[in-house]
């Protein structure tokens, strides 16, 4: 199970400009949403929102990023 995110409120400027900068540096949707302590819907949305495109991890990296949740 993916660690669950609690709502943060509106995105702040700064925020955005992270969202940018690990966009255009190539970061994988997990791990920006670790980043800002924001869920990966939520960055989704957010980069939809401000027309950036998203790159989702493939399975075998999400795969093994469950696995280091399971044995901490």
């Amino acid at each position: 199970m993916l660690k669950r995110v609690h709502h943060r409120g509106l995105w702040t400027p700064a925020e955005d400009e992270t969202l940018r900068r690990m966009l255009a540096g190539g970061s994988w949707l997990h791990e920006i949403a670790d980043a800002l302590g924001r869920s990966q819907e939520a960055v989704r949305t957010r980069a939809n929102i401000l027309h950036l495109p998203v790159k989702s991890a493939p399975r075998h990296v999400l795969q093994g990023q469950r696995l280091r949740l399971r044995l901490g």
